[in-house]
């Protein structure tokens, strides 16, 4: 197993990457470039025994899989850091969904991104986006003349199944891709991308079925071989549904429905965990956590964030600012809730200070603050305060000084078909929340005058960042969102 060749795929005007954020104008003015590249290697598929230990079940498959590269045009204004993202599958298209909430952090301290496809579902959209740019794409199944051990059949009648299997190629390639990007990207070979690029930490991440694939990587792979040297130097997890397992290959899929995401068994190098209200209250995510630990085997801190939900309107709708090359292939995300107001809670500024504290981690050995869970009642369901809002987790003035209500669900329209990640349950959207804001004579009794409002944020924001959960420079933009949006809702 090895990538043995990396090769820059030219962008153009008419020919470019997709979700391209220098399309969308993210990198304007920031002495940012976006590079793509095509991996080339080779590869192992794996298998899962009795006793629950894994073996090979095909050796040195070939693939061809693609990175998409964000760095500084100057290489000496790096910080050194460097973040992979596994990018999202679940709706069949590539979400970058980590960059999204977390670039504004990466640019302002010039990080490295590294975003690299990590399932081959997502080839189709690729190819109806550009097929001649995405023509060599290929994650072949070694295996093709054995049939997949499930029917449709099977398919329909477990919901929770991964619906985007194919005996044309094989998931299972990817843990190794994953295992050996670390390598390129620390070597000096003339072929990697960051060749030229100080490098000091490279960091895992992902979101969602992304986070559930760093989860499976961290508790089978990380370790399987005991490396002198880690293969990353940290991990962030955020959002990780727990209701579903990674199978090692696709014709393991089957029997992992109706098995949970496992708590992480091992970590030995610092990994911060992020969850939503939707994966805590919906996902079961309460049932799966373990205390915080600052062992030699286990460095993990877990941080619920109250108010966001799994979706929010910035991270999915609004940043693809109605891209019209995601209309042209029909998969422009909409939100399908009944509610005037999606949830909006900025979860980009809680993902920024996770990234920081990481780093910092990392690099001192000082470990960031712990923080209570959101609590739960009886059923799994997070408590609310008087004013509707959970009680509990992570929290910014938005939520202590709130001008209305975050909810991590939506009721959805009569008939409705599955959003998007196959999330609605009984007319509930449980993925992407909604927001109920006080009338202007409540937030006239609470708080008199915006510019009082406006105070009582600022000193609650203040607190927020000695307790490292907001980034001091995120502190001004924090407090202009929550006073912006109580005056957009009455008080004067």
């Amino acid at each position: 197993m090895a990538i043995t060749n990396v090769i820059e795929i030219p962008v153009t005007k008419q020919n470019y990457p997709f979700s391209s954020a220098a399309r969308y104008g993210v990198l304007d003015n920031t002495g940012y470039t976006e590079k793509e590249y095509f991996l080339h290697g080779t590869a192992n598929v794996y298998q899962t025994q009795a006793d629950g230990s894994i073996s090979i079940r095909f050796a040195d498959a070939p693939y061809i899989n693609r990175i998409i590269v964000r760095a500084p045009e100057d290489s000496a204004k790096c910080s050194g850091n460097t973040v992979v993202e596994i990018i999202n599958p679940t709706a069949s298209f590539e979400i970058e969904r980590m960059w999204i909430l977390s670039h504004r952090k990466l640019l302002r301290d010039g990080d490295i991104y590294v975003g690299i496809t990590s399932k081959p579902n997502t080839i189709a959209k690729l190819l109806e986006f550009n097929a001649e740019r995405y023509g060599a794409l290929s994650w072949a199944n070694p295996t093709p003349e054995q049939p997949l051990p499930y029917t449709a059949e099977d398919i329909q009648a477990n919901p929770d199944i991964l619906l985007d299997q194919d005996i044309a190629y094989e998931t299972g390639l990817f843990w190794d891709m994953l295992r050996d990007l670390p390598s390129l990207l620390r070597s000096d070979r003339t072929d990697n991308p960051l060749a030229d690029y100080f490098r000091q930490n490279i960091i895992l991440t992902g979101w969602s079925q992304s986070a559930a694939y760093l989860i499976r990587y961290l508790n089978v792979f990380a370790y399987m071989n005991d490396e002198e040297l880690p293969c990353y130097d940290g991990y962030l997890a955020a959002g990780p549904p727990r209701h579903i397992t990674i199978p090692i290959n696709q014709y393991e899929q089957l029997s992992c429905i109706g098995q949970s995401t496992p708590l992480i068994k091992e970590v030995r190098q610092p990994c911060i965990i992020l969850q939503t209200e939707s994966e805590n209250g919906h996902m079961d995510a309460y049932k799966l956590r373990r205390p915080d630990g600052s062992e030699e085997n286990f460095l993990c801190r877990h941080y619920d964030i109250t108010g966001a939900s799994h979706d929010t309107k910035y991270s999915l709708i609004d940043y693809y600012r109605n891209d019209p090359d995601m209309i042209r292939i029909g998969i422009l995300p909409e939100y399908n809730g009944i509610h005037e107001f999606p949830n909006n809670y900025p979860l980009e500024i809680p993902m920024a200070a996770a990234f920081r504290n990481l780093f910092y981690w990392i690099n001192s050995g000082v470990a960031p603050s712990v923080c209570d869970p959101i609590k739960v009642d009886c059923h799994g369901d997070n408590c609310k305060d008087v004013l509707g809002n959970s009680i509990g987790g992570v929290r910014t003035c938005l939520l202590d000084v709130p001008s209305g209500s975050y909810h991590s669900y939506s009721l959805i329209r009569e008939n409705e078909p599955l959003s998007r990640e196959g999330c609605n349950v009984s007319g509930y959207n449980i993925v992407f929340g909604h927001e109920e804001p006080f009338s202007p004579d409540m937030l006239r009794q609470m708080y008199g005058s915006l510019e009082n409002y406006e105070t009582l944020a600022r000193r609650h924001t203040q607190e927020q960042v000695a307790k490292g959960f907001v980034i001091r420079e995120d502190a001004p933009k924090l407090v202009q969102i929550a006073v912006e949006l109580a005056k957009s809702r009455g008080l004067e």
